[in-house]
């Protein structure tokens, strides 16, 4: 029994394939993120659990969208920062 052909999922070569299309830039940067957030120990199985729900619901509460926005507004933030910070210390390093 093949898990690839006896489930609604695809193979590897088919999602390596469809990410070639030209209208696949939203699917690339959310299996990016995926991908990101699996390496990170604060993404639990609650958080994955929340996020099967929306998919399976194919919708996102509108309050909840505006709320993941700002806090993503907050983390590109906090990111910036920390590259600044490590851009002048990079800096401060090669001037001495």
């Amino acid at each position: 029994m093949n898990a690839n052909t006896d489930t609604d999922f695809c193979s590897v070569p088919e999602m390596l394939l469809m990410l070639r299309a030209p209208g696949a830039g939203w699917l690339a940067t959310l299996l990016a993120a995926l991908d990101e957030a699996s390496r990170d120990p604060d993404f639990n199985a609650y958080h994955r659990a929340i996020l099967a729900r929306c998919i399976s619901e194919q919708s996102v509460p509108a309050a909840v969208a505006e709320a993941a926005r700002q806090r993503t507004i907050q983390f590109e933030e906090a990111l910036q920062a920390t590259i600044a910070s490590e851009s002048d210390r990079a800096d401060h390093r090669l001037a001495c």
